[in-house]
């Protein structure tokens, strides 16, 4: 992977946090205000908040669940790749032990 694309993914992963993170700060602060009445511009930023965690939540489930599936199936490529160096005694390897 080059370096710039490094850089995109990590500046990707900051700006999702940083998301993540100001969205909570919203609806911590402002889940006490004083309501205007039915057409509440800030309940309605609260409940457009709340969709955005939501969707993110889902997403990065979505995206871990995924990532984990593939890293498994690496992993498991790899074991029966070179499972033949880790198995075996000295004895069907025709090793001879001297001493």
């Amino acid at each position: 992977m080059t370096d710039q694309k490094r850089i995109g993914a990590l500046m990707l992963c900051i700006g999702m946090a940083l998301v993540l993170a100001v969205s909570a700060a919203f609806i911590i602060h402002e889940v006490d205000h004083d309501c205007s009445g039915e057409d509440c511009p800030v309940c309605r930023m609260i409940a457009v908040n709340i969709n955005l965690l939501r969707t993110l939540g889902l997403a990065v489930i979505a995206f871990l669940s995924l990532f984990f599936l593939i890293s498994g199936r690496s992993v498991r490529n790899w074991r029966n790749r070179y499972a033949c160096f880790f198995s075996g005694t000295p004895v069907s390897w025709k090793v001879r032990l001297n001493d």
